[in-house]
């Protein structure tokens, strides 16, 4: 490999996002990255999109640019609060004794895995099943997102009815102990104002013990009535 060869290689990078702290939505901050590089393709939409939705450092905004290149547009980024990584782009090179051929890229559907020769850079067509490789990766991603948020939504709706459940068995059993003391007349109506509880014992306690002092106090006794008889002798014998 000749120096030239080299040194066009060390050149050559891909910018890839590897996620945001943005608190726009993900169409808002595309459409701000748009503005930002004045470059609107729907190619590179769909790249940012998919970047920026996943997060998952895998996607390259920008492929084979120049390091200082990728440099400014990794700043230019920042201002937004997308960080990115620049890293080599990866190339086959021939070697100096053999003649140069292009080796052309496979692509291997994700939805049957059959291989072919790639043909475009985004919605690679497969010639076996004829899906569309990045819609179906898409359609795959959103139906993951929607079984998490299912998921979510049923966990959540689940533990609402069973603090429901609780709430009303807890009122079922409060109401059955109200009717229970109601009946028994210890509820909190009749028995609200404590200081008649206590004058009704009180009065039920002197009532008791006048009823022991009548029944165990001693009979009086009665004066005897003077004899008529025996107070007329008495007079005649002192007139003698």
């Amino acid at each position: 490999m000749s120096e030239s060869q080299a040194i066009e290689i060390q050149e050559l990078f891909d910018l890839v996002v590897t996620g945001h702290r943005s608190e726009k939505s993900v169409e808002a901050l595309v459409r701000d990255v748009l503005d930002l590089l004045d470059d609107h393709s729907p190619y590179l939409e769909f790249k940012l999109s998919d970047a920026l939705l996943f997060n998952n450092g895998m996607v390259s905004i920008r492929e084979n640019i120049t390091e200082a290149d990728a440099q400014a547009l990794s700043e230019q980024l920042k201002t937004l609060a997308i960080h990115c990584a620049i890293r080599p782009t990866l190339q086959l090179v021939p070697k100096d004794d053999e003649v140069s051929q292009p080796t052309a890229a496979l692509y291997k559907c994700p939805a049957c895995k059959h291989t072919q020769v790639q043909t475009k850079e985004i919605n690679e067509k497969c010639e076996a099943c004829g899906v569309i490789g990045d819609h179906f990766l898409r359609s795959q991603r959103m139906k993951e997102a929607v079984e998490m948020e299912r998921q979510k939504y049923d966990n959540e709706l689940a533990k609402s009815i069973k603090e429901a459940h609780q709430r009303a068995q807890q009122e079922e059993s409060d109401a059955l102990y109200r009717e229970a003391r109601r009946q028994l007349g210890t509820d909190e109506a009749s028995n609200s104002d404590p200081k008649l509880k206590i004058a009704a014992v009180i009065a039920a306690i002197g009532i008791g013990i006048a009823a022991l002092y009548m029944f165990n106090k001693p009979a009086t006794e009665t004066p005897e009535t003077p004899d008529p008889s025996a107070i007329a002798a008495t007079e005649a014998a002192a007139d003698k």
